[in-house]
């Protein structure tokens, strides 16, 4: 994994934090955090990628 990011339209559900909360960091909006382990998270960001029930996070690998 080499890039994560949220599209416009996150709920702020908090769902990608649950799952990877050393990726994403939710607030008002959803943030990756900016030393965010992408590489080593790529299991953890493919199910939040599945998991969002909007379909703003995006990843390219």
């Amino acid at each position: 994994m080499k890039k994560v990011w949220i599209k416009p339209g996150c709920i702020t559900c908090g769902t990608c934090e649950f799952i990877a909360p050393e990726i994403f960091e939710v607030t008002d909006i959803c943030n990756v955090k900016a030393d965010a382990p992408v590489s080593e998270s790529a299991e953890k960001i493919k199910q939040a990628i599945k998991q969002c029930p909007v379909n703003v996070i995006e990843a390219l690998e």
